[in-house]
């Protein structure tokens, strides 16, 4: 499994999740795959993961929000 179907599947399991820590932990996993990335979609991976953690996750529409643009960079 490449790294960006990895980082699809975790976008999946952001989406899917009920819990912060459910939230969380996925996002940390994405933080680890940007080691795997060019610098400049890094960068732009670890804005986005700073994002999510920024929110409540009961504000489900941006918690989407965000891994659908994390998926965007890659397609």
């Amino acid at each position: 499994m490449s790294v960006y179907d990895q980082i699809s599947s975790c976008c999946s399991r952001i989406e899917k999740a009920d819990t912060k820590e459910d939230v969380l932990r996925e996002v940390d996993k994405l933080d680890q795959y940007a080691s795997y990335l060019s610098a400049e979609k890094a960068h732009k991976l670890h804005i986005h993961c700073d994002n999510i953690r920024k929110l409540n996750v009961d504000v489900k529409s941006e918690t989407v929000n965000q891994s659908q643009s994390i998926r965007n960079l890659f397609s």
